[in-house]
């Protein structure tokens, strides 16, 4: 199968075009720069995704196309405008191609937490969902984002001082003025681009709150638009396990026209 991977060379396109080489997959990486090290029926293809001629011709020919596009972890509202028009842009260059299935990767904000209500617009969003994570996620965070004070909350965590299981009070402090998540957002309205569309056939995928690298289980679980919870938390799942599900699903075609999610094996 001919598979267009749009960011190859980011955290999830990289583990995913890794698991379609492995599995014998002739992959074509579109991003503007260069997977090192790669092996197998890989082909890279510079382009941005802003230029939608270009997009266009790199998609043309494919059977699938994996958008695993970022607009940046930045709190700054460039990152918003970058995600949802660059998904504009990637939804008109992969119709004009005439590629065959789009699954686009998003974020967690549009999955419900119960009916009608997003976990965007959950009154816990955004303190309690970020004092219930765990050590090795507020690290991952603070790498990403270069926000001290989520380094200074896995510490805590690590030491004890936060118990298992609970929330920390002052992260929650820390971010409870997070009221604009650019990047959720900007996933959020992407989501309301695909959905009542029925000119293509595309999935959604938005991985779990508690989305890391790590390690994997070589299994995991689906849900339908609304998040997975494990003992009232918001469940999470390893890089190698979201790659996983995401190649299954270029092989399998099971959820056209589906906003789906996934989260580790249950412990």
């Amino acid at each position: 199968m001919k598979v267009a991977v749009i960011g190859h060379t980011g955290m999830t396109g990289r583990a995913l075009t890794e698991v379609l080489l492995r599995r014998g997959h002739q992959v074509t990486g579109v991003s503007r720069g260069r997977l090192a090290g790669a092996a197998g029926q890989l082909a890279e293809a510079a382009c941005d995704v802003f230029d939608v001629p270009a997009l266009t011709e790199r998609l043309r020919g494919h059977d699938v196309v994996v958008s695993c596009f970022s607009g940046g972890h930045e709190v700054d509202l460039e990152v918003y405008y970058r995600q949802a028009e660059g998904t504009r842009r990637i939804l008109q260059a992969h119709v004009r191609s005439g590629a065959g299935y789009l699954v686009y990767v998003g974020g967690a904000a549009s999955l419900y937490v119960e009916p009608g209500l997003q976990m965007f617009d959950d009154p816990r969003f955004p303190a309690w969902y970020f004092g219930v994570m765990p050590a090795e996620h507020l690290t991952w965070l603070g790498e990403i984002t270069k926000e001290s004070f989520f380094h200074e909350a896995a510490r805590r965590k690590l030491s004890g001082a936060i118990p298992a299981g609970a929330t920390d009070p002052e992260l929650e402090e820390r971010v409870r003025n997070w009221t604009r998540v650019p990047l959720l957002e900007g996933c959020r309205i992407a989501l309301d681009l695909f959905e009542h569309r029925r000119d293509l056939r595309w999935s959604f995928l938005s991985p779990p709150w508690l989305y890391r690298p790590g390690q994997g289980t070589g299994g995991y679980r689906l849900g339908v638009d609304f998040m997975l919870f494990d003992q009232g938390v918001p469940a999470g799942i390893g890089l190698p396990d979201l790659a996983l599900a995401l190649a299954d699903e270029v092989e399998r075609q099971a959820l056209v026209h589906r906003h789906w999610t996934v989260a580790g094996r249950r412990p």
